[in-house]
């Protein structure tokens, strides 16, 4: 589904596809624990106030007007739910998660001045497998979740999700927002002896 990224005092980034899986059960229907593996792109842009590098970047970068950012991302899930309204083919439920980021790719594009006076320049700079962030990132969603057979399932859930603490090697406070549409698959043996055709 869709994803933006962006600071708390930045608009936010472009809308980029997030794909992955996950394995999740459902207990009486009502309570659910799930587990998912996604591979996600971080495009924003950050204001000097927002980024919290290590102190020897400002002897490279001065006076540093923002950086614009393209990272990869694999973030890791853990969610608990609640699930509520059932019917015969449909129900509701929230949930609240604990993710981990691990960054695969972090692309920098600095743009700062040499002196208070001085004219704009830019610099891009990149790291990979350098930074990981585990359960430190909160989420909040809310969805809907359709039979479409006894055993297939679409969800529809829009989330969002704020760092307990700096992501990425400026510390930023990214938080993130958007929709995930899945297809849920019931495995056979797990279908009461009832329901099966």
């Amino acid at each position: 589904g869709p994803d933006a990224s962006f600071t708390p005092d930045g608009k936010p980034g472009p809308l980029i596809a997030v794909t992955g899986a996950g394995i999740g059960y459902i207990y009486r229907e009502r309570l659910s624990i799930r587990a998912g593996f996604y591979n996600a792109k971080k495009i924003y842009t950050a204001s000097p106030a927002a980024y919290n590098p290590p102190a020897n970047f400002y002897n490279y970068y001065p006076f540093l007007t923002k950086v614009d950012a393209n990272c990869r991302v694999y973030e890791i899930p853990v969610s608990l739910g609640y699930h509520f309204g059932a019917r015969k083919n449909h129900s509701w439920f929230a949930s609240a998660s604990l993710s981990s980021y691990l960054m695969k790719r972090e692309t920098y594009d600095y743009f700062y001045k040499t002196s208070a006076w001085g004219t704009v320049q830019e610099r891009k700079w990149s790291i990979s497998n350098k930074n990981e962030h585990l359960f430190s990132v909160l989420g909040f969603s809310a969805g809907y979740q359709r039979k479409i057979s006894n055993r297939i399932s679409f969800i529809a859930e829009p989330y969002f999700r704020m760092p307990m603490s700096g992501v990425g090697y400026g510390k930023v406070k990214l938080n993130s927002a958007g929709v995930l549409f899945s297809l849920a698959v019931q495995p056979a043996a797990f279908i009461p002896h009832k329901q099966k055709k």
